[in-house]
């Protein structure tokens, strides 16, 4: 047992989350195991400091369906919701903080011209294909409610945010994102995107960049499903292009091979989490996408640091 707990720290899993009884793993290992574990802890970078226990097994986590990845779920009143302060804006919707059956929830507004019978007949049929409860990099669209003029989706919170405001805002000060924790990073979106591949199901775009990438406070990484985009959505309007394919910049998206397009925006999150830059920082978004598609822009490696 020793050898596999090693091999399971040397791969990311953590010493110090704590159980619902406040024991952590080294708590419940005896003399010359515990000391060993620690040390490769140590070496890999873990900082010990104790996790606290969170139950999850409030209501909306709860329920399931026959299909393990879809949780069927009938949509949320408006008056269930508890609606705080605007914390972020974001190309395609406005986010607050709230509550929902207890829990810390973040609400996204839809930013839709005009919503019409067909749009909410639309976002209803979409959004449920969002509800992946089952896979642990996946953040979940919990529910959904619609509130003309507005269609807002309901996700857990997660104080920490997201990839991108932990590498390049201030977020991120006092959390450190060594070689070994970016290697974990990277890790768990290919799992996570891996998982997303192999749906058998259709279900709205999810675009990889850093801003749609949101980290638990024990340091899980997991895909936002809350920016998929809709089919209702402005689609010729591409938010992020510093992380996206030149084919996915130039084609329709019936027209890009998915997988492919997913892989070169998993490499400019390696480039970004080697070098804890913004990728084109220099460009504005608009100036990037059209280098990037027409004229061969590409990211740079630094010298001495190793592909």
């Amino acid at each position: 047992y020793q050898l596999i707990a090693e091999d399971l720290i040397r791969y990311g899993s953590l010493v110090s989350i704590a159980n619902k009884d406040g024991d952590t793993p080294l708590d419940k290992c005896k003399g010359a195991m515990a000391k060993r574990l620690h040390e490769i802890a140590v070496e890999m970078g873990q900082q010990l400091q104790k996790i606290t226990f969170k139950d999850q097994s409030w209501l909306g986590l709860k329920t399931r369906s026959r299909d393990a990845t879809l949780s069927r779920h009938k949509g949320i009143s408006f008056g269930d919701l508890s609606l705080g302060p605007r914390i972020d804006q974001t190309p395609s919707g406005d986010l607050f903080q709230g509550r929902w059956q207890g829990a810390d929830i973040v609400a996204k507004v839809l930013r839709v011209k005009d919503v019409t019978p067909r749009v909410i007949r639309d976002f209803n049929e979409e959004f449920p294909k969002l509800r992946i409860f089952s896979h642990a990099h996946i953040l979940p669209v919990l529910g959904a409610c619609v509130h003309p003029p507005s269609l807002i989706l309901i996700s857990q919170r997660l104080p920490l945010g997201s990839l991108y405001s932990i590498l390049h805002e201030e977020r991120g000060q006092g959390l450190l994102v060594d070689t070994s924790q970016a290697i974990t990073f990277a890790l768990h979106i290919a799992k996570g995107m891996a998982f997303l591949h192999g749906l058998e199901r259709n279900m709205p775009p999810f675009r990889l960049n850093s801003r749609h990438i949101m980290i638990e406070e024990d340091l899980t990484v997991r895909l936002n499903m809350a920016d998929c985009t809709f089919s209702f959505e402005d689609r010729g309007k591409l938010w992020y292009p510093q992380w996206m394919a030149p084919e996915a910049l130039q084609k329709r998206m019936s027209e890009i091979n998915t997988k492919a397009s997913d892989m070169w925006s998993f490499a400019v999150l390696l480039w970004e989490l080697a070098t804890r830059d913004v990728p084109f920082a220099e460009l504005s978004p608009m100036e990037a996408g059209m280098k990037i598609a027409l004229e061969g822009l590409r990211v740079s490696i630094p010298p001495g640091l190793s592909v």
